[in-house]
């Protein structure tokens, strides 16, 4: 069961490095703010994924889902893939692959 922990490590650094990324290319607060504390908190519940803590296997999709709801309303309301259509399927594939590979 160690893929799904895997998955969520990998989606939690590239929430947090985009969180980085939009704050020094377009200055954005707000991206750095909410790309650490959902970064952060992908990190800390794979690595409880990864330790079979039950929080983790709640925390995880639910923060994953969270992020994928906002990028996924965020594209259909400017209709630019960049960045929150490639999060939105980034998020999809996270998903998907989170629940398929923990059976």
């Amino acid at each position: 069961m160690k893929a799904p922990g895997i998955v969520t490590l990998l989606f939690g650094l590239l929430v947090l490095g985009g969180g980085i990324i939009g704050y020094t290319t377009a200055g954005s607060m707000a991206s750095l703010i909410a790309g650490s504390a959902f970064g952060l908190g992908l990190l800390a519940s794979g690595l409880g994924v990864l330790r079979g803590k039950n929080m983790g296997f709640i925390v995880a999709p639910t923060l994953t889902v969270l992020l994928t709801t906002f990028f996924g309303y965020r594209f259909v309301q400017s209709g630019e893939f960049m960045p929150s259509g490639l999060m939105g399927v980034i998020g999809l594939v996270a998903l998907t692959l989170y629940f398929t590979l923990r059976r």
